[in-house]
């Protein structure tokens, strides 16, 4: 069992690098004229970028966790402003609502960790369900944007990523209703058994596609306008998710780093 200083590394590493990355894609997926939501996006991404390198050097991981919490606030309104003026018209930016509030979603379950970092404890193991509710409607975003990104040539590429999309989309579905089975005071049971064996087959496919991508991205051989980096923060989203339920369900962890350092960019 890993300990308090440990999970407190693991948790900002993985999660720092993320909020990093949700600046960055907002920073490009902002209109030129958005010149004060530009600003502020490059204030967050230096912002995580700075608590990330002090991560390993920090000897003081409640102050770092209190820093870490105060920037994920205001970063999360930040982000719900975005959402409020998209969905008035009265920001141009290209990003959909929905995948700025999966974003939202994402920030949430580190305000959670936090939680308990701040408070000197390891967070909790959490039931798989939990994560499942996170995650699978998070995948099944990751799947349609890359659809959504690729040219309207790459027909195989684009099958396949619908395919994910739906498939994470079903998942959920069930996901929701097993949920309310657990109010029957049942925790384990065979047909949540068998989906988190089929959800950890599924996410480990889609890992591999990610992988295939962000290849084909790097090379110049896709065309659209998916970015490599995109394609990196996905499988380290995936990677966490797997972790989780490994962690909830005490199976064998993944062979991936969720906190590993980033694709760099050109």
């Amino acid at each position: 069992m890993k300990t308090y200083q440990e999970t407190a590394v693991f948790e900002h590493k993985f999660w720092l690098q993320v909020l990093g990355d949700h600046a960055r894609f907002i920073l490009d997926s902002l209109a030129e004229r958005e010149k004060g939501d530009i600003e502020q996006a490059k204030r967050f991404k230096q912002a995580f970028d700075v608590l990330l390198k002090k991560v390993s050097a920090s000897s003081d991981l409640y102050s770092l966790t209190m820093e870490a919490e105060e920037y994920a606030l205001s970063f999360r309104k930040f982000k719900l402003s975005i959402i409020k003026r998209h969905l008035t018209g009265d920001i141009k930016i290209h990003l959909s609502p929905t995948f700025i509030n999966h974003m939202v979603n994402e920030l949430e379950e580190y305000l959670l960790v936090m939680k308990y970092l701040k408070r000197n404890e390891v967070p909790p193991i959490f039931h798989e369900l939990h994560h499942h509710m996170l995650w699978l409607m998070d995948a099944a975003g990751h799947a349609g944007a890359i659809s959504d990104d690729l040219d309207g040539v790459e027909k195989r590429l684009k099958k396949k990523s619908r395919g994910f999309e739906k498939h994470f989309e079903q998942f959920y579905l069930k996901s929701v209703e097993l949920t309310g089975y657990l109010r029957a005071n049942v925790e384990s049971f065979p047909a949540l058994r068998k989906m988190n064996e089929d959800i950890k087959l599924e996410i480990d496919l889609f890992r591999t596609f990610l992988h295939e991508i962000e290849e084909l991205e790097l090379s110049d051989q896709v065309l659209g306008t998916f970015s490599a980096l995109m394609a990196d923060h996905m499988m380290r989203e995936e990677c966490y998710y797997l972790m989780k339920i490994a962690e909830s369900t005490n199976t064998q962890k993944p062979a991936c780093d969720p906190a590993k350092p980033r694709l760099q960019e050109n």
